[in-house]
C-alpha cells in the first residue's frame, strides 16, 4: 500500500473521529438522498469525500415530501439531513480549476465545507483565494481550507471546550 493511501486513511479517520466527538453522524462518498436512483447519464451527481450530518426529524421529511410535486425544492438539497458539513481531501497538488470544482460542490451541497490539503506549492493560498473569488462571484461559499496536520490540535481544542 502506498504511503499516500495510508496517510489518506489516517486523515479520514481523524476527520471522522472529530465529527463523532461533536455528535455528528458520518458518511463517506456522500451524495444527496434526493439524487438516489437518478441516472448519471441524465444528471450530474457530485460526491463529497466525507460528510458530517445530523438527521432531520422523520415527520418533517414526510411533511416536506408531500409538497415535492410543486417542484420548488432544490434537487441537490438533501431534505433528510438537517446539517451537512462536507470535506474534500486534496492531499496532492491540484490545479486551481480543480479546487474551484470542490468549492462549487461543497458550497452548493453543504452548509459548511472544508478542503483538507497540505500547504505545498502555495496550494492553501490558492484555495483560499479561489474560495474568496467564488464568494464574491456567487455569494458566500462557506468553504474553508484546513491543513490535515492541524487535525490533532483542532481535536484537542474541541475536547477542551
Amino acid at each position: 500500500m502506498s504511503r499516500l493511501k495510508s496517510y489518506e486513511r489516517e486523515v479520514r479517520k481523524k476527520i471522522e473521529n472529530l465529527g463523532k466527538l461533536m455528535g455528528f453522524e458520518i458518511c463517506e462518498k456522500w451524495a444527496p438522498s434526493t439524487l438516489k436512483g437518478k441516472s448519471r447519464q441524465d444528471l450530474y451527481i457530485p460526491q463529497i469525500d466525507i460528510v458530517w450530518f445530523k438527521k432531520c426529524n422523520r415527520q418533517f421529511v414526510k411533511f416536506l415530501s408531500m409538497f415535492k410535486d410543486q417542484q420548488v425544492l432544490d434537487p441537490y438539497k438533501d431534505i433528510e439531513k438537517e446539517i451537512v458539513v462536507g470535506f474534500e481531501l486534496e492531499l496532492t497538488d491540484r490545479d486551481t480549476k480543480y479546487l474551484l470544482g470542490d468549492i462549487s460542490n461543497l458550497s452548493r451541497l453543504c452548509d459548511y465545507g472544508f478542503i483538507v490539503m497540505k500547504n505545498v506549492e502555495n496550494l492553501v493560498i490558492r484555495a483560499v483565494k479561489a474560495s474568496r473569488a467564488f464568494s464574491i462571484l456567487h455569494g458566500a461559499s462557506n468553504v474553508f481550507t484546513m491543513d490535515p496536520d492541524d487535525l490533532d490540535k483542532i481535536t484537542e481544542e474541541v475536547k477542551i471546550s
